[in-house]
């Protein structure tokens, strides 16, 4: 092979190699991200960044930083994950969540659980986060049951007679067979024998 062959060769690989490198700056049609505004879809909270911070957490860190402490977007994944980058609460809850969130919104509120992504504005919930603080706060958000059970047993006699034991049968209030839960209720057996 002459050297011209070989130096015309050696060119177009170079060139090759290269090529790839230079990117084509087009934009992805497929891509639901709008680079115009730098921001994520409407409906990307809560469900949309959860499925995609599940199955690709490695693509924010291009926005985010790759400590996912804010990097060119400013918006630090702390800033709505209390314990780190992936817990949606502080770590020490772990999953006692149920009885530890207690003190927390003594400390910073029911607004700071009150959030579009997290429990709604209003603490309605939102599917795929976190539920309805009414789900387990039966007489409103701040409240463990009606606001008067605590000085007049006849209103928990009476809640019970019409929803029967069912609705304090579960995991977070009473336990699944009414044993108790730690942290949470106690045993319905510490005053009621079945």
């Amino acid at each position: 092979m002459s050297s011209l062959r070989k130096t015309i060769l050696t060119v177009v690989l170079l060139a090759l190699a290269v090529l790839p490198l230079a990117g084509c700056g087009d934009t992805n049609s497929q891509s639901t991200f709008d680079a115009n505004s730098g921001a994520h879809p409407a409906d990307w909270l809560p469900l949309g960044h959860t499925v995609a911070a599940e199955d690709h957490l490695e693509t924010c860190t291009e926005c985010h930083g790759g400590d996912l402490a804010g990097g060119i977007s400013k918006v630090p994944c702390a800033q709505c994950h209390l314990g780190n980058n992936e817990a949606v609460h502080p770590l020490q809850w772990g999953s006692y969540a149920y009885a530890l969130h207690a003190n927390y919104v003594k400390l910073n509120g029911t607004a700071s659980c009150a959030e579009a992504a997290c429990h709604g504005t209003a603490l309605e919930g939102v599917p795929g986060s976190g539920p309805s603080c009414t789900a387990c706060h039966l007489g409103g958000p701040t409240s463990k049951h009606p606001q008067l059970w605590d000085t007049n047993i006849t209103l928990h006699m009476g809640y019970v007679a019409q929803n029967g034991t069912a609705a304090c049968q579960n995991a977070l209030c009473h336990g699944a067979a009414l044993q108790g839960v730690f942290l949470s209720g106690p045993s319905c057996n510490a005053c009621h024998q079945f």
